[in-house]
């Protein structure tokens, strides 16, 4: 059976890759999605971080409000860094 945590990563990875094909840019680490299942977000960042990525503008909203509570962060080239 798949946890949560499994399948936030699973399908962060899918949106990544449909994303990337989309030509979406990610360069700035952008919100990637809001809500991929029920209280996990996804979200882009640099890996080493940069300040870039701690601009509310490039972070998920629903996390920094509090309505979310766990993330999946993916970096530009949609390797996971942290899901937690």
């Amino acid at each position: 059976m798949e946890s949560d945590r499994e399948r936030a990563v699973r399908l962060a990875r899918e949106l990544y890759q449909q994303k990337k094909a989309e030509g979406m840019d990610m360069s700035n680490g952008p919100c990637l999605a809001e809500e991929i299942i029920p209280d996990w977000c996804v979200d882009i960042v640099h890996s080493p971080r940069q300040p870039v990525d701690n601009l509310p503008e490039n972070q998920c909203q629903s996390y920094r409000s509090g309505r979310v509570h766990h993330f999946v962060e993916l970096d530009l080239e949609g390797n996971v860094l942290r899901a937690r």
